[in-house]
């Protein structure tokens, strides 16, 4: 099967490319990007005669068209998302072609879900926000989902180390993210709130090398898709927060302060819009600073809480370890697409990951990639302690998922 790649000269497109390349059912990646000179870089990395490249702008529909042509799957890696819109999406549907993405952004992610019908009736999947939150976070929410059969509410976290967050994109959708009244869901209906405020803030107490943080309500995918794809679900929040705390507040003034707003404004005889200013700012010094000299951190956490026969029951999931973003959304994207190509996904139309069979997910997701080894399970029956210990432990899958990982 035939694969295109879009963003392939990106640093999260690369641990995809690689594992994509070992896969018997991939005979052929073409890997689309502006830059030529990226690219034939990025063929040389990977060493894989399946790696073919093609000069593509996506903001371009002629070209994105001939790209799309003979392909069986489109993984989407241009972002920042809200940027683009539906745009590839689009494209994808009007070539036949399924889909998959990493979108981050909430309001991108309604968009696509818009696009639900116009996909199904092109006979296509659409696999949308496959990374690592949004994406295993949503696999972690069904599989508990799942498990209890009524599920009342659903809390995902994350944390993200100022190291990650020097992906220029990265840090524009955090800005879009902050900037802008964010969905929530909430007995039952979505509500929009304004992002960051310390009243909807919590401590999470992750496991080292990142301990306990404060984290806040930010614009994210996982109550757009939850709170429509997990049935009776009454709440389902997001928060998140940039790792040293400090930087939260340092954003926090920023937005506030209209630096990252991208409203043209008059400066002298040009119309400069503040963010773009920013970037450029943003990017001299991160060319001229000094190289880190702790590895980034990152970390996840999910909570479900539901019943089953009558019992209260709360699972919470932790991650958090040392590691570069491309590691834990790219793998996590690529098991999609893999999932994909193989069939898993039977819905036609517009899906999330929580849509996906999870235990064969993050049985694969396993396989594929030592990121998510530190994932670790937290079970309370009516409030006492049940069980704890790493998801990925024999004993926790044969007693909850009656399975043999």
């Amino acid at each position: 099967m035939k694969v295109l790649i879009t963003g392939a000269a990106g640093q999260m497109a690369q641990p995809v490319i690689k594992y994509l390349s070992t896969l018997p059912i991939v005979d052929e990646i073409r890997l689309g990007d502006l830059s030529e000179e990226r690219l034939a870089d990025v063929i040389k990395e990977q060493g894989s005669p399946k790696c073919k490249p093609f000069k593509l702008d996506v903001r371009n529909p002629q070209l994105l068209a001939e790209a799309l042509t003979g392909q069986d799957l489109i993984l989407n890696l241009v972002g920042p998302y809200y940027h683009f819109g539906t745009t590839v999406l689009e494209a994808a549907i009007k070539s036949r072609v399924d889909y998959v993405d990493i979108v981050d952004d909430f309001d991108t992610t309604q968009q696509l879900l818009d696009l639900n019908e116009q996909a199904a009736q092109a006979g296509i999947t659409a696999l949308i926000a496959t990374g690592a939150s949004p994406g295993v976070t949503n696999v972690l929410s069904r599989l508990s989902a799942d498990y209890m059969g009524q599920v009342e509410e659903i809390n995902t976290s994350w944390v993200v180390g100022e190291a990650n967050s020097n992906y220029t994109g990265a840090l524009v959708h955090l800005f879009h993210v902050m900037g802008n009244e964010i969905p929530t869901f909430e007995n039952g209906k979505t509500k929009y709130i304004m992002p960051g405020q310390p009243d909807g803030a919590r401590i999470v107490n992750f496991p080292q090398p990142l301990g306990a943080c404060e984290v806040f309500q930010i614009g994210h995918p996982e109550p757009v898709t939850l709170s429509r794809f997990i049935p009776g679900v009454k709440t389902v929040t997001n928060r998140g927060a940039i790792w040293p705390e400090d930087k939260n507040n340092m954003f926090r003034v920023l937005v506030a302060s209209g630096f990252t707003s991208e409203q043209k404004v008059p400066f002298r005889d040009l119309m400069v819009a503040p963010l773009d200013f920013f970037e450029v700012l943003f990017n001299i010094a991160k060319q001229t600073s000094p190289p880190d000299t702790e590895p980034s951190k990152m970390a996840m956490c999910v909570e479900v809480i539901g019943k089953k026969n009558n019992q209260d029951i709360n699972h919470t999931y932790f991650l958090a370890d040392y590691g570069e973003m491309e590691t834990f959304t790219g793998m996590s994207a690529a098991v999609a697409v893999e999932m994909m190509l193989n069939g898993s996904a039977k819905t036609k139309g517009v899906i999330a990951p929580e849509c996906l069979d999870p235990l064969q997910y993050m049985h694969k997701l396993s396989q594929a990639t030592e990121g998510y080894d530190k994932l670790f399970l937290m079970e309370t029956i009516n409030g006492d302690l049940n069980r704890a210990g790493r998801f990925y432990n024999k004993k926790i899958w044969d007693d909850l998922w009656n399975k043999e990982i």
